[in-house]
């Protein structure tokens, strides 16, 4: 049934995709009966291809365990040699490459992992097909004639706008097949972020080193193999430190994480002489969401409130959550003053929240959102990060007790003993 999986997709998604694939296929058919193949096509394809089955190999554990930990648009590091092959070879050889590698790649590893279906696969192999057939058409326009004969100044700028080329038909395809398939996607989920996107470009470069190599000194390939798998294991490695290191619901810091940058900062502070600030921010009533309205919505609370977070502090602050419903945040090099109106600024923000129903399409009848903030400072709540803590949570207690939706500070030299939070919590 999984191989089914795409008519349970919406139909402009669906409509959009197998246009990808007939596109794909129509210029391929027409390439292949209109485009000659000449015998050092044919050598450059073997070469090609032999060489990218063995690069998959050598990496295969690596790209699964890649696949299983990606959140975004998954760069597959493959484009080396559908790049290669679109530069050095006929279009036709192009397509039958990226055909070769990607049935490999299915074959030795994406059927194994879950939700990797063959239709995205098909798609995703149509896309690359139109995204080499792109970058082949701007190479044939180089005004030296063939840019990997004589890499002058102009060839290496046309060799750069063909890279460019690629990665923007790939991407914008991309992008489009998500806005099309998923009401509820992100901009960093439809360009993916810095990260993804430099190791995109870094891999094109790449290809294209590995298509002059190829023309001029063939055997010095060998020398990609080395720089290509650390690049993919450092990826890998990557990934690994972002899920050890985030909150899988919020995307924020988890508390162990968030612990150990904090108290890195108040090192920092102390150091430097200067100050910093915690806010303790706790949703009200949060049980009534699950209670009212499942547990799915109130995930889709915690998203929004961490979203909300982020967006009202600076870029350098560090957010986490601790747990259920309760985040934390450290502001280095703040006075309280400043501490306090951002404090305030987060708590209108959670109060004008509105939570859609995901499967209407309508905000959430009856949910009305906020939150209580308790504020402290280093060094006047305390010298080290537990003491502030306490200071901030007997502050976020205050402010519960004191009607909630509001924000309390503290600024004492030493922290008070832990109040227990009152039954209405």
């Amino acid at each position: 049934m999984t191989a089914w999986m795409l008519w349970t997709k919406p139909r402009r998604g669906v409509a959009f995709m197998l246009a990808v694939e007939v596109l794909a296929v129509a210029l391929s058919a027409w390439i292949i009966a209109a485009q000659p193949v000449t015998q050092r096509d044919l050598i450059n394809f073997a070469a090609i291809t032999i060489i990218g089955v063995v690069a998959t190999e050598t990496s295969r554990q690596v790209e699964r365990m890649r696949r299983r930990l990606a959140g975004t648009p998954h760069v597959n590091l493959t484009s080396v040699w559908t790049l290669s092959a679109a530069l050095l070879t006929s279009p036709s050889l192009a397509v039958a490459t990226v055909v070769l590698l990607y049935g490999h790649m299915w074959f030795r590893m994406w059927r194994r992992i879950t939700g990797r279906h063959p239709y995205r696969v098909v798609f995703s192999a149509s896309m690359v097909v139109l995204s080499c057939l792109a970058a082949r058409g701007v190479a044939d326009l180089a005004p030296t004639g063939d840019i990997l004969d004589d890499i002058t100044a102009v060839g290496l700028a046309w060799l750069v706008l063909v890279i460019l080329v690629y990665s923007l038909v790939n991407s914008g395809l991309v992008a489009l097949a998500m806005i099309l398939n998923r009401d509820d996607t992100s901009i960093v989920q439809l360009l993916g972020t810095w990260q993804e996107n430099s190791i995109e470009y870094a891999t094109l470069c790449i290809g294209a080193l590995t298509a002059v190599l190829l023309a001029w000194r063939p055997w010095l390939v060998a020398l990609i193999f080395m720089p290509l798998y650390v690049l993919h294991r450092s990826v890998l490695i990557r990934q690994l430190e972002h899920a050890a290191t985030t909150d899988q619901k919020t995307g924020l810091l988890n508390a162990t994480s968030w612990q150990t940058l904090a108290t890195n900062e108040l090192q920092r502070a102390h150091s430097n002489g200067t100050e910093c600030a915690v806010l303790m921010v706790d949703l009200d009533h949060f049980k009534r969401v699950n209670d009212q309205h499942g547990h799915l919505a109130g995930d889709d609370v915690l998203r929004a409130v961490a979203d909300a977070m982020r967006e009202e502090v600076r870029d350098y602050d560090l957010c986490g959550r601790f747990g259920g419903e309760e985040f934390v945040v450290l502001m280095p090099e703040i006075e309280l003053t400043a501490a306090i109106e951002t404090a305030a600024r987060i708590c209108a923000r959670v109060r004008d929240l509105r939570i859609e129903n995901t499967t209407t399409g309508q905000p959430l009848e009856g949910l009305r959102l906020s939150a209580s903030i308790g504020v402290a400072t280093y060094p006047d709540a305390g010298k080290e990060l537990d003491e502030i803590l306490l200071a901030a949570d007997n502050a976020m207690f205050a402010a519960k007790d004191s009607g909630r939706d509001q924000v309390r500070a503290v600024a004492v030299s030493r922290a008070p003993e832990r109040r227990s939070p009152s039954p209405a919590e």
